[in-house]
């Protein structure tokens, strides 16, 4: 059994069914709260799998945030050392980052969208049981290219690259398959001053979260658990 690191970068955005599914298997977690100062390990060699979560910030700004740019170095060691890693949403766009894609602002995406599974998703080990077409919670504006070399996976109709593997092991994912209905609540509550910006409502976001979340919930439980079962 292996210890697998978790970074977590908001109070609202925690690893959720992700680290169900790793401490299901009986690996423990070991997390480290951005929020609250905690320092980005620098070498990956300890953990059986790297995981890096979504925030509010964007690649964009390593220079007022140093910790972005130690985990873009993290996310680099930990694919060049075949760990298996899932970055979601700002941690895939890291992930993408570390691959050499360039991550720039573009059209936000906020709330519960259809996602196409691209072809090679449905061969792939982790994405492979995914429906052709299936809601998830999107929530980001930057974007980022298909990273050269990298296996396209998911898309939306404003999110072109929503979801690649590099490597075997290494997995962007920009929507937010790990959160709960109760993750979502909370999201959409410390939110809603930013919601009103993009204007978008908060009431629609949690109607159909009613809907979905319980059927993606299942889901994504699925790929985490094989995901899980990429470390050796």
């Amino acid at each position: 059994m292996a210890e697998f690191l978790v970074v977590q970068h908001e109070p609202t955005e925690g690893p959720g069914t992700i680290a169900e599914e790793i401490r299901s298997t009986g690996h423990t977690l070991r997390t480290v709260r951005v929020d609250q100062k905690e320092k980005i390990p620098a070498d990956p060699a300890p953990f059986g799998g790297v995981v890096v979560m979504g925030g509010t910030m964007g690649v964009c700004d390593q220079g007022k945030l140093s910790h972005l740019q130690e985990e873009i170095v993290l996310l680099e060691k930990a694919v060049k050392a075949d760990k298996p890693v899932l970055g979601i949403c700002l941690g895939a766009q890291l992930l993408a980052a570390s691959l050499g894609a360039e991550v720039k602002a573009g059209e936000k995406e906020i709330g519960w969208v259809p996602v196409r599974k691209m072809p090679e998703a449905c061969k792939d080990p982790v994405l492979r049981r995914l429906p052709e077409n299936f809601p998830a919670l999107m929530w980001h504006g930057d974007h980022f290219p298909l990273p050269q070399g990298a296996i396209h996976l998911l898309g939306t109709q404003k999110c072109a690259c929503a979801g690649f593997r590099f490597g075997k092991k290494a997995y962007g994912l920009v929507p937010h398959l790990e959160m709960t209905a109760a993750m979502i609540d909370e999201m959409v509550s410390a939110s809603r001053k930013e919601l009103a910006v993009a204007q978008v409502e908060p009431a629609q976001i949690l109607e159909d979260s009613s809907e979905y979340a319980e059927p993606t919930e299942e889901l994504a439980r699925t790929m985490w658990k094989a995901w899980v079962g990429l470390a050796v």
